[in-house]
């Protein structure tokens, strides 16, 4: 029997497999309206300070949401890693980009925003599950970056992804950090 650890490994595969396979014209139609979703429920929230993250491989796009946040004068950071810690930085029009040692595109500079300033972060994922619980990659920057916020309600935590990426059932460990609420191209799921 496998363990918790192989299980999850293999669903990841599983659904950024059933991700990649997805129709290029279908990611751009789901990105426009995942935006629209997350622009209207950031709105509602009152939200000014927003963390998301730039789309790797078969992600969601947030192209289309960060372009409407920053439309809207809100202030948008950026995740860069730091040895194994995350740091959100401002996106500004003179923000450079590079690739990282994975091959993500993330801004440079040193100037970062604390957990506390932000009003929501929007989370890449890989599954999720109707308890609000998401399976990221693995890496566990998210989780290290959102340690002791589980019980908070700010930063409002978002998960943002294709529908076909919600599960049964994700398994979870005791540092896993739920989300509030996952938005997908067919609307909101609010979970707390």
């Amino acid at each position: 029997m496998p363990s918790a650890a192989d299980s999850k490994q293999l669903l990841r595969r599983q659904l950024q497999a059933q991700r990649a396979a997805l129709p290029s014209r279908y990611r751009h139609h789901a990105a426009r309206h995942c935006a629209r979703h997350a622009l209207r429920a950031l709105r509602l929230r009152g939200c000014r300070h927003v963390a998301l993250y730039l789309a790797y491989r078969s992600e969601l796009s947030t192209a289309p949401l960060i372009d409407a946040l920053l439309d809207d004068g809100l202030h948008v950071y950026l995740p860069r890693l730091v040895g194994k810690q995350m740091r959100l930085i401002e996106l500004h029009a003179d923000t450079a980009l590079q690739r990282n040692r994975y091959g993500i595109i993330e801004p440079c500079g040193s100037v970062h925003a604390r957990r506390t300033q932000l009003d929501a972060i929007v989370m890449p994922l890989t599954g999720f599950d109707g308890a609000g619980n998401r399976l990221g990659t693995g890496g566990g920057y998210y989780d290290r970056l959102l340690a002791g916020s589980a019980a908070q309600r700010r930063p409002w935590r978002l998960g943002y992804a294709y529908a076909l990426q919600r599960c049964d059932r994700v398994s979870v460990d005791r540092w896993d950090i739920p989300l509030h609420a996952v938005c997908t191209e067919h609307g909101l799921q609010r979970f707390t």
